[in-house]
């Protein structure tokens, strides 16, 4: 592929390259001593699981996104000095007073009248240090990029194409949490999902104007607002890496492109995008040489639908892009295209394929099969024929006006030794749209087992996934994990009041010979949530079996043997019971479920009764604990494993934050899909009616 190997930068380069290098104009900046964490839709599209030879270890090792994905599931971080947990705690106890105690975003902040990043489409990220929380102050903050896809306007009361919001975190302290970093009118509308340089002080992303788009790679500095944006000097491509900043640089791509974002290769500093037109732009020398774009055979004409956004492989330096017509086409490094067999006859493919890169395959998404029934899940080999297919799993009914996003993977999966897990995905496009979980042993995909319904309207479109592992928070001693979406109306979470919104379900996997604690909550491989309410020699913990045991399905039915362990089902995940809370004089059956005042689940043990006509009990907060409540004896089932909160028009794509983090959990960020009331900080900045950027805590959205 030319422009890739005479290019290549080499680990050692790319790794320099966090120690930031000066332009003219430019305000020194501190070298970074640890490794800069980058959150943006790439990292869900090429992920790593565990290299199973030395050969595939050696193609991995030295891949800045599988250090990165190595980062998210296994380091802990520290504190910075300049990050306060006291005045993180000041805070929280602050805006519950203000807003009240089922306020659940830490913040959210108006990047303008009907602005959002997208359906589809992902925010981007910048952590410093990779194990540091950094606030303004420092030299270079952690902060989070926004486009707005609104058409800009510089000046007092105008509007930014794109902008940046830092001193993120509540711990920062002051009233301005979040502050404006940055705001700039680039001069069209982005559209897109950004991309941020390894040093950060670069982004890159495609914007459109008058119905042609280009690829922008843009040099910024602090300054501008959303409100009141400043205008980066535009330069000619080999003038712009000696640019004063805030400067940026065009490359047109002859074309519109509405669904396809820029790709970048930290290890080659290469970058790919398409257009509408069908073509494969390829860049080089993108963030850390004088950008160009790469000439014959490039760009590549994959077909003439619009693409969705290329992925590049670095274990066999290929790039997969998706169409509108449902296909999947494989570029290799010579430029010949390899076309698969039509995998959606719906939508077409929506997202940008994903890429496993330690067992070389990729997966596709499909709203409507070519038997027209089903909406499924494709996987293919990294090397897949002409007219390929793959192998597909069902995940519900077909549709073809609502696409199929992509899916999230486990940690198990990321981590297991031989490509073994699980993969969750909103499926269900036809109906109403249902959470699934894709068993995948030995790289093999499996039957998909459903969950219940995440929306009550057939139809209903979801986000993307995200599935969130934090080894910095534990639940009853174990690291948790989470599944992130949205919905874009009637979500069914109790704490989604019926509304659209964002919902986070807890996925911490069972794991064999592992010490859990009384309470613990696991998903097992129905898809129910299993509490620990007791164990066999009642000391408070206890250890797991050595293989996982036959799940018991029923709801408050036997308990589940496994080891010292006693285990209870607590019901499918997503199935929040139908009922908020209790109700006085209330005749309940037996096995009903409640969520009560505390967020725990009671469930009413045979054979029910009417509760007390008068205020709700004292209910027990141990799981396995009993509450009486007139002729029903109500039995504690453990935490609601589901969080919840109204999101108008559902959200954006949801990017994760789990290694740089304060007290009490790192967060999600997401834009509303429609106008809202936006927070703002305490200061009285982004407040008010419109697109809001959101930040919400990952340990629980209620």
């Amino acid at each position: 592929m030319k422009g890739i190997v005479a290019r290549a930068l080499g680990l050692s380069v790319v790794l320099a390259a966090s120690a930031v290098t000066l332009t003219a104009g430019e305000t020194p900046k501190a070298k970074n001593t640890g490794t800069p964490l980058i959150t943006d839709w790439t990292q869900r599209h090429v992920i790593f699981s565990q290299p199973r030879t030395p050969e595939q270890a050696a193609r991995v090792r030295g891949n800045i996104r599988y250090q990165q994905q190595i980062a998210r599931h296994t380091v802990r971080p520290v504190l910075s000095t300049k990050v306060d947990p006291r005045a993180w705690r000041k805070r929280r106890r602050l805006l519950h007073l203000l807003y009240g105690k089922r306020l659940h975003r830490d913040w959210s902040f108006n990047l303008g009248s009907s602005a959002s990043v997208g359906e589809g489409r992902f925010p981007a990220k910048y952590s410093f240090d990779s194990t540091v929380a950094t606030c303004i102050s420092a030299t270079i903050p952690d902060f989070v990029v926004f486009p707005t896809n609104l058409a800009g306007l510089s000046g007092a009361g105008g509007q930014a194409t794109i902008a940046a919001l830092s001193n993120l975190y509540a711990g920062c302290g002051g009233t301005k949490v979040p502050a404006q970093y940055w705001g700039y009118n680039t001069g069209g509308i982005v559209n897109t999902s950004p991309v941020i340089s390894l040093d950060g002080t670069q982004i890159a992303f495609t914007q459109k104007s008058g119905g042609a788009a280009s690829l922008m790679l843009l040099r910024w500095t602090a300054g501008g607002s959303i409100q009141n944006p400043q205008t980066p000097t535009p330069e000619l491509n080999n003038a712009y890496p000696t640019c004063v900043a805030p400067c940026m640089t065009p490359f047109p791509l002859g074309a519109n492109d509405t669904n396809s974002s820029v790709y970048y290769d930290y290890g080659t500093d290469v970058a790919f995008v398409g257009d509408d037109a069908g073509f494969v732009h390829q860049y080089t020398g993108v963030f850390n040489g004088t950008p160009a774009e790469v000439g014959s055979p490039w760009p590549v004409q994959v077909g003439s639908s619009p693409l969705t956004s290329p992925v590049f492989d670095p274990s066999n330096a290929s790039v997969y892009v998706g169409d509108t017509g449902g296909f999947l086409y494989r570029i290799d490094n010579t430029g010949t295209v390899t076309k698969s067999g039509r995998l959606d006859f719906g939508t077409g493919l929506t997202e940008g394929p994903v890429i496993d890169a330690g067992i070389g395959v990729v997966y596709a998404f499909s709203s409507k099969d070519v038997g027209g029934t089903h909406a499924g899940v494709f996987q293919l080999p990294a090397n897949f024929a002409s007219g390929a297919t793959g192998t597909e799993v069902a995940v519900g009914n077909a549709s073809a006006t609502t696409p199929l996003y992509n899916g999230g993977f486990s940690h198990d999966y990321i981590m297991s030794a031989n490509s073994t897990g699980r993969m969750y995905v909103c499926g269900n496009p036809g109906g109403v749209p249902t959470l699934y979980g894709i068993p995948i042993a030995g790289g093999i995909m499996g039957t998909p087992v459903a969950g219940s319904a995440l929306s009550n309207n057939a139809g209903t479109k979801c986000s993307p996934v995200t599935d969130v592992y934090n080894p910095t928070l534990t639940g009853a001693g174990r690291p948790l994990e989470w599944v992130f979406m949205s919905v874009h109306a009637t979500g069914t979470p109790t704490a989604c009041g019926g509304v659209a919104c964002v919902m986070s379900f807890r996925a911490t996997p069972w794991e064999p010979n592992t010490t859990y604690s009384n309470g613990q909550l696991i998903l097992d491989s129905n898809m129910n949530i299993q509490v620990l309410d007791d164990e066999l020699d009642h000391s408070g913990s206890g250890t797991s079996g050595g293989t996982q045991p036959a799940w018991q399905t029923s709801l408050f039915g036997p308990t589940t043997a496994d080891g010292n362990l006693l285990w209870r089902n607590q019901g499918p995940l997503v199935s929040t019971p139908a009922n908020a809370g209790w109700i006085p004089n209330h005749p309940y059956p037996g096995a009903f479920e409640i969520i009560d005042s505390n967020n725990n689940i009671q469930i009413a043990e045979l054979p029910g009764g009417t509760s007390v006509n008068g205020t709700h009990p004292v209910w027990a907060t141990n799981p396995g604990g009993t509450t009486t409540d007139n002729d029903i004896l109500w039995y504690n089932l453990g935490a609601n494993p589901v969080a919840g909160l109204g999101a108008s028009g559902g959200t954006s794509g949801i990017i994760m934050d789990n290694t740089v983090t304060v007290p009490g959990g790192s967060q999600v960020y997401f834009s509303n899909l429609q106008d809202f009331g936006c927070i703002g900080n305490l200061d009285g900045a982004g407040g008010g009616t419109g697109g809001c950027a959101v930040q919400a805590a990952q340990f629980g959205l209620q």
